[in-house]
């Protein structure tokens, strides 16, 4: 890969008045790899192809959302280069800042900020099951077409449901899947069962499968691994507790199923941006903020 990068720069965008933009893009099969210096909320509406993002070459189809950092470099191309294979992508950019602005009017939850925060490393992927991204992108990109008076505020309004939505998709395992049976159940045994030692073989035998067949069901079902679930689920478990109590950080790592103190930092950070300690410090700071 070339040392260049292109770099795209909201000020390009948008204005100062105004830090947020919206599109509905036919992604092209020869588009280039880019980063950016805004956060970009994105939304596959249409079609299968794959996302190039960081180190990772994922397929995606129609329900993927991605929370693309700052600085993270990535392209969407379609199946191939033929038009009957197109790839269809919501695109809502906004300036780091405005988060925090918004924080201001509404009570957002205090970890948001922290998904959000320009040195995260990671991006955050995720299924819609239920079409909330669809409906809330769909709105989103009329509003900003049609510029009726009063757009910016309804806008802004949408955008706040929006983050909300994936703070609860961060922090909440998938809802809508019956747990009796199929990957409904693995999760909520996942969920109930996070701290111990869960292999791919004992959840395959829960739903009576082969290893192989319920890996390929998981991913997608959850847009996930099903290594990368758990690990996301003790990191949120792991965020809760950072925030609720005062347990030390071994105590944690041990709560949410980490005996390796190493492991669980680097893990954490590689998930969050920040270690373990830093992140508690921030979530303290964003409550004393919002008290004052």
């Amino acid at each position: 890969m070339s040392s260049y990068k292109r770099i795209l720069d909201g000020q390009d965008y948008w204005d100062e008045c105004f830090p947020l933009h919206i599109t509905r893009e036919r992604e092209a099969f020869a588009l280039p790899l880019h980063l950016h210096t805004f956060i970009e909320l994105q939304y596959v509406a249409e079609g299968k192809g794959f996302h190039y993002i960081g180190d990772d070459r994922i397929v995606v189809e129609k329900g993927d959302l991605f929370m693309i950092p700052i600085g993270t470099e990535h392209v969407y191309r379609p199946s191939s280069p033929s038009a009957k294979d197109e790839l269809i992508v919501y695109n809502c950019l906004f300036d780091e800042r405005l988060p925090r602005q918004l924080a201001l009017a509404y009570p957002l939850p205090a970890e948001l900020s922290v998904m959000l925060a320009a040195n995260r490393q990671r991006y955050l992927q995720y299924k819609d099951l239920q079409a909330t991204a669809r409906q809330l992108f769909e709105a989103m990109h009329q509003e900003y077409c049609a510029r009726q008076p009063g757009f910016e505020a309804v806008l802004y309004a949408q955008l706040t449901r929006l983050l909300v939505y994936l703070y609860r998709l961060e922090t909440s395992p998938p809802q809508g899947l019956p747990e009796a049976t199929g990957i409904g159940a693995i999760l909520a045994y996942i969920d109930r069962h996070y701290h111990q030692s869960i292999t791919l073989t004992q959840a395959a035998q829960l739903i009576s499968t082969s290893s192989s067949n319920m890996q390929k069901q998981f991913k997608q079902v959850t847009g996930q691994t099903f290594t990368e679930y758990i690990q996301n689920v003790r990191i949120k478990k792991s965020i809760e507790l950072l925030g609720q109590s005062v347990f030390s950080i071994q105590e944690i790592a041990n709560r949410v199923g980490y005996r390796d103190l190493k492991f669980f930092h680097a893990l954490f950070k590689k998930k969050t941006g920040y270690s373990p300690a830093r992140y508690r410090a921030r979530i303290k700071s964003i409550y004393v903020d919002q008290r004052n």
